[in-house]
């Protein structure tokens, strides 16, 4: 990290106390599957079933329901008729 015993250089890890800040910063933990499970709450069908579909399908790649799970969320937003 510093250049030293062999190691090579990196520009933004000169200091061990700035690496923790931004080793947190990139890998850290984010709130993307929260935000996206609630917004999966509030996307409304809207007559057209693959807009709908397509919606949820986005907002599934952060969130990774599956299942039982995911089948009764579609269900439950779909009405009757599009089923």
């Amino acid at each position: 990290m510093t250049g030293e015993i062999g190691h090579t250089r990196q520009q933004r890890y000169e200091f061990w106390h700035v690496f923790p800040e931004q080793a947190l910063r990139r890998f850290g933990p984010t709130n993307e599957a929260e935000n996206s499970l609630r917004e999966m709450g509030s996307v409304k069908y809207g007559g057209d079933v693959a807009k709908f579909l397509m919606e949820m399908e986005n907002l599934n790649i952060h969130t990774r329901v599956t299942g039982i799970a995911w089948r009764k969320m579609i269900e439950d937003e779909l009405p009757v008729e599009a089923l």
